[in-house]
This record gives C-alpha cells, sequence and structure tokens, in this order.
C-alpha cells in the first residue's frame, strides 16, 4: 500500500513539473482576436478570439476557440525577443491564406514550422511572381496577456 501511495505521489509530481514547464515559453497564455480564417499546421481555423497556449511538453503550442470548439496544436522553437515586446501573433499571408508563424509574448517568443499547406501557398505564389516577390506578407495581430 504504501509503495502505491509513493508511486501516485511521484507520478503526481513529475505531472505538474511537466506541466509548469511546458508554460516556461509563453509567460501566460494570450488571448487575441483574429479577423480572418487562419491554419495552423494543417488545420483550419475561422476567424474569432482565442487563447494561445504552451503544450504539456515545451516545444507544443495549443491555439483553441471555446466558443466554437475548434483547437489546433503545432511543434514550436523558441527565440529570443528583446525585453519589453508587446505581445503579438504574427502571420504568414499567401493570397488569401493565413499561417500562423510567431507568438510573441513581452518576454519570450515561438515560432511555428512552416506547414506542408503554407509550402505549397509559398509555391504557388513563386510559381506566378519572380523569387523576388515569393516572400509571405506579414501580418500582425495585437494580444493580450490572458488571466
Amino acid at each position: 500500500m504504501r509503495k502505491q501511495i509513493l508511486n501516485a505521489a511521484i507520478t503526481l509530481s513529475v505531472i505538474a513539473a511537466l506541466s509548469i514547464a511546458g508554460l516556461a515559453g509563453l509567460d501566460r497564455s494570450l488571448e487575441a482576436n483574429i479577423p480572418f480564417d487562419f491554419m495552423v499546421g494543417g488545420e483550419k481555423l475561422p476567424a474569432g478570439k482565442y487563447t494561445v497556449e504552451r503544450g504539456v511538453a515545451q516545444s507544443a503550442m495549443v491555439v483553441r476557440n471555446w466558443k466554437a470548439k475548434r483547437a489546433a496544436s503545432s511543434i514550436t522553437h523558441e527565440f529570443e525577443v528583446r525585453a519589453g515586446s508587446k505581445p503579438l501573433l504574427v502571420f504568414h499571408r499567401y493570397g488569401d491564406q493565413y499561417f500562423l508563424a510567431k507568438v510573441i509574448t513581452y518576454s519570450s517568443g515561438i515560432e511555428l514550422p512552416k506547414s506542408k499547406a503554407e509550402r505549397e501557398a509559398a509555391k504557388a505564389k513563386r510559381d506566378l511572381l519572380t523569387m523576388k516577390d515569393a516572400e509571405p506578407e506579414i501580418v500582425n495581430v495585437s494580444a493580450q496577456i490572458g488571466q
């Protein structure tokens, strides 16, 4: 019985440590009203109010629209931002397609890898334009630190 209690306590401690470590890259959750449909990974999400949080693993991120009951997740990579940066969601735009590319808080940033859909949109744009014009348009959406 004591061994089972000890194992349960250790398991709960590990879960708690992973949860806390998972929030380290984002100060807290971010909230933003996104005025256009967009993609995260391979998932298309409708315009609306979203919450962005770290996943259980530190390299994961979850984007949720509680009202529409939609969510998507992605693996991310951290990058440095200057202290006091404004919270932003950064999107790459190709024509009428938007792809979440970066999440920036006051003290940290995370970057999403390009999805297959974004690579295909970039290739389609390159096929229509000269190579120097193939870069995506950068669209910033202001965010607020969640409660």
